[in-house]
């Protein structure tokens, strides 16, 4: 199943399962699902790539790459296996059909994790696009610096 928000796609996927091998009358009944959840956006990055071959002037160009950004989770949702009123059987169902029971059983849990990816992805787009936001340094104190140039002068 995949949902945009924004800019990023969420793709969730169903790899495995657990089934109860009854539960009343009914037979092979899912109990627990692991959800993975692979959130992406791809965006054009644009920058200037300088080359030089030896002996000639470096030349500077103008480069666009498109780039892709992903994030990935994985997360195990126990489902209630009483009272069922609408039983599918097991050999009939979907994966969208079993997502749509995970969202609507732990509405929040799939609001959280899809938040957090999104956080993520949009976060390292916006490295690469303004990496100077990013950038940590310690730099010597000017008054230091200075100081320093002085001291080295007499």
């Amino acid at each position: 199943m995949i949902v945009t928000s924004n800019s990023v796609t969420h793709e969730y996927t169903i790899p495995d399962l657990t089934t109860v091998g009854q539960v009343d009358s009914n037979l092979n009944v899912i109990e627990s699902v692991t959800v993975y959840l692979n959130s992406s956006t791809t965006f054009d990055h644009t920058f200037d790539r300088t080359t030089s071959e030896p002996g000639e002037e470096s030349v500077t160009e103008t480069v666009t790459e498109s780039k892709t950004v992903e994030e990935f989770v994985s997360y195990r949702v126990s489902l209630e296996t009483s009272g069922i009123s609408n039983f599918s059987s097991f050999d009939d169902l979907t994966e969208e059909e079993v997502l749509q029971w995970v969202f609507d059983s732990h509405p929040t849990t799939k609001v959280n994790h899809q938040n957090q990816n999104e956080a993520s992805v949009l976060e390292k787009k916006d490295r690469v696009l303004n990496p100077l936001k990013y950038k940590k340094d310690s730099p010597v104190t000017p008054w230091r610096r200075r100081e320093d140039e002085a001291s080295s002068v007499n």
